[in-house]
């Protein structure tokens, strides 16, 4: 398993490397490797959920969020193989609803 470190707003890393999955989604024809991991804080593992990450400039993409009966729930109780299904379903989702080309814009823009 890979490892992954957040990163502030002025890309210097901060706090203890955290391991992650990487995953691999595509918007529109160009392809975007992220990080899959846990979030970075004090609680233990069992209390924190699950966030996709730029793995080379550190910024978060996005929380993972799950459905349960239609209501929003958190994703701590996940698995790793049940984030990444629940992260690809997001990301597609978030592709969908501001465009893919939005999307590579602004990561792309973020990573210069």
């Amino acid at each position: 398993m890979k490892t992954f470190t957040m990163h502030d707003k002025k890309r210097q890393p901060f706090g203890q490397p955290v391991p992650s999955t990487p995953i691999i989604s595509t918007a529109g024809t160009v392809t975007h490797q992220f990080a899959l991991h846990r979030e970075v804080s004090a609680a233990p593992v069992s209390y924190r959920g699950w966030v996709v990450s730029h793995p080379v400039i550190g910024a978060k993409v996005c929380r993972i969020t799950v459905f349960y009966k239609g209501m929003p729930c958190s994703s701590k109780g996940l698995n790793s193989k049940e984030a990444r299904a629940a992260a690809m379903a997001q990301l597609e989702a978030m592709c969908e609803r501001i465009g893919s080309e939005k999307f590579n814009d602004t990561i792309n823009g973020v990573q210069t």
